[in-house]
């Protein structure tokens, strides 16, 4: 009899791992999906949000909505377990009776930072109960970000302006955006440091502002072209516009910061490699 016990009880020990790994997951947020495909996660996803476009298999998920405006109705209907949110992810409302009909809401939360990237990494991992993989994802995040250098030939940080054109009026970031944060880690200046969030860009801004370059999302400068960029009302009396200066990220990359913000500001940098004051 007891040697039945010790046996059931290796057992549940042995499985325990796959019985966890059978929890449905529904994912929200770009970079939280992101970071599930990274630690090999992706099977416990029953769904994801609109954001979560990367890699391409994400964008080929079951989708709830968009992470701010989820239903009820759109997320039970996946039958999951598990919802990965972020501080962005609501209504309120709606969290808190997805939360009364019993499913368990993970915060994935990190400032926009090296550190705060590293957290919400560690967060995922443990979430998905990945704790291995997760640290072999820091570790080589890290390592990534051990290599950057800001470019040598910068006789000052060129001033970037990050101009988001999506529905309605352009929009500029400031202060406490993800552009603001990748910015100051490339070893440039945020032209637009002095307001905070993000702004409806007017002629005014940009005459104050005197950017050296654009930058803009790869999304949108596929969809309008560089020509609507430079025809922005104010632009073209600034030294971006005067060289032609113009450069393009990934909107996931760019827009929230996470495990590829290094190739984001090697990117950055090297789409800035010619320039001069």
């Amino acid at each position: 009899m007891l040697l039945k016990k010790r046996y059931f009880a290796f057992l549940i020990v042995l499985f325990s791992p796959l019985l966890m790994a059978q929890e449905r997951i529904i994912s929200i947020g770009g970079i939280v999906t992101e970071i599930v495909y990274l630690l090999e996660g992706q099977d416990q996803l029953v769904a994801t949000d609109t954001s979560s476009i990367y890699p391409d298999a994400a964008s080929h998920t079951p989708k709830v909505g968009y992470q701010r405006t989820l239903s009820v109705e759109g997320v039970l209907s996946m039958k999951p377990d598990v919802l990965l949110i972020t501080p962005a992810t609501g209504p309120a409302k709606v969290l808190a009776q997805l939360q009364e009909a019993g499913i368990k809401l993970v915060s994935i939360d990190g400032d926009d930072s090296q550190q705060g990237i590293v957290q919400r990494v560690t967060q995922v991992a443990k979430a998905l109960n990945k704790e291995a993989q997760g640290q072999q994802a820091v570790a080589e995040i890290n390592a990534s970000f051990s290599r950057l250098q800001a470019p040598t030939h910068w006789s000052r940080p060129p001033r970037l302006l990050f101009v988001l054109q999506m529905h309605g009026a352009p929009m500029i970031a400031g202060q406490g955006t993800a552009p603001d944060a990748l910015f100051k880690m490339a070893g440039a200046v945020n032209a637009a440091e002095q307001i905070n969030g993000y702004k409806t860009l007017t002629p005014e801004a940009l005459l104050a502002i005197q950017p050296d370059a654009i930058v803009v999302t790869t999304q949108g400068l596929d969809r309008a072209g560089a020509a609507s960029i430079w025809s922005l009302p104010g632009l073209s009396i600034t030294p971006a516009a005067k060289a032609k200066r113009l450069v393009d990220l990934d909107a996931l990359m760019v827009l929230g910061l996470g495990p590829r913000t290094p190739q984001a500001i090697e990117s950055l940098q090297q789409q800035l490699s010619d320039w001069t004051p």
